[in-house]
C-alpha cells in the first residue's frame, strides 16, 4: 500500500510540475498580441509599465491555469525586456551627473548608523517602475526603509510599506502584485503632492535629474511640512519633523538609529551608482 501512494504521490508532483508546451497555434496567437501591445504602447514606457503590472495581477489570480499563465508570462517578459532596454540608456546617460550630484553632498554623512538594512532587495522591480514614471529610484526605496525598514509585508495598520494614510491595503502576506500597487500609488502620491504646492514650491525630481532642494522640500511634505513665504528663498516648505529628513546627516543629526529620506537617498544613489550602472 505505501509504494502505491508513494507512486500515486510522484505522478501527482510530475504532473503539477510540468512546464505547460505551447501549441504552433499558441504561440501565433502570442506574438499576434505582442504586435497588439505594441501598436498601443509605441515607445510610452509608463503604458508598457502599467500592461505589464495588470498581467501581473491576473498571473495571481489564476495561478492554477498553466495556458493562461503562460500566455501572460510571455506577454510580461515581453513589455518588461522593451522597458529595460530603454532604462539601460537613461543609466547610462544620466551616471555622469548623478555622480557628480552625489560626490557634492556624501561628505556630509554621519558615520555612526551601522544597521544592515535589506533595501536593496527587488531593487530591480522599483528601478523598473521608478523608470516607467520618471521618478528617482532612490527616493522610492529610501521612503520604504524610512517608513517600514524595507520589510515585504503589510504593516498591521493597513497603510502599507509607504504608508499612505488615505489607501488601505490590508495586513498581513504581501504578493508581488500588491507591491507593485503600492510603489504605484507612492509615486503617483508623490507626484500630486508635488503638483498641489507647484506654485509655491519648485519640486523637480526625475528618474535621470533632481536637486537637494527639491529632494529637501519633497522629503518634508511627504511626512508633515510648514510652507511658508521667506524674504531670501521665497516659498519654502519646513519640516515638521526635521529628523525625518535629516536623521545621520551632518554633525546636527548625528546620534540617530536611522537614516531620514535625504541622506538614505545618497545612500542608495551610491549603492546604485557602484552596483547598477
Amino acid at each position: 500500500m505505501k509504494k502505491i501512494v508513494s507512486l500515486l504521490l510522484m505522478g501527482l508532483l510530475l504532473w503539477y510540475g510540468l512546464a505547460y508546451e505551447p501549441t504552433s497555434q499558441d504561440i501565433s496567437k502570442i506574438n499576434m498580441l505582442k504586435t497588439q501591445f505594441d501598436s498601443i504602447t509605441t515607445d510610452n514606457m509608463k503604458d508598457k509599465w502599467d500592461f505589464y503590472a495588470q498581467l501581473k495581477t491576473l498571473q495571481e489570480q489564476f495561478t492554477h491555469h498553466e495556458q493562461l499563465n503562460y500566455y501572460l508570462d510571455q506577454l510580461g517578459v515581453h513589455l518588461i525586456t522593451q522597458v529595460n532596454t530603454e532604462k539601460t540608456k537613461a543609466k547610462i546617460i544620466s551616471k555622469a551627473s548623478k555622480q557628480e550630484f552625489l560626490n557634492s553632498y556624501i561628505s556630509w554623512f554621519s558615520q555612526d548608523i551601522t544597521t544592515p538594512d535589506n533595501c536593496t532587495w527587488w531593487y530591480n522591480t522599483m528601478d523598473t517602475i521608478s523608470f516607467a514614471n520618471n521618478f528617482p529610484t532612490a527616493l522610492m526605496l529610501a521612503t520604504r526603509y524610512r517608513e517600514t525598514t524595507c520589510g515585504y509585508y503589510l504593516p498591521g495598520n493597513g497603510d502599507g510599506p509607504f504608508q499612505i494614510l488615505s489607501k488601505d491595503y490590508g495586513t498581513g502576506q504581501m504578493t508581488e502584485a500588491i507591491f507593485i500597487k503600492t510603489m504605484q500609488d507612492f509615486i503617483d502620491f508623490s507626484k500630486n503632492k508635488h503638483l498641489s504646492y507647484k506654485t509655491k514650491l519648485w519640486i523637480n525630481l526625475t528618474y535621470t535629474w533632481f536637486t537637494m532642494t527639491g529632494l529637501v522640500y519633497h522629503s518634508a511634505l511627504y511626512n508633515g511640512a510648514t510652507v511658508t513665504w521667506s524674504t531670501a528663498s521665497w516659498w519654502v516648505a519646513l519640516p515638521n519633523n526635521p529628523r525625518y529628513v535629516y536623521d545621520g546627516y551632518g554633525q546636527e543629526y548625528s546620534g540617530a538609529l536611522r537614516y531620514g529620506l535625504v541622506p538614505k537617498f545618497l545612500k542608495v544613489l551610491d549603492w546604485e551608482l557602484k552596483n547598477t550602472y
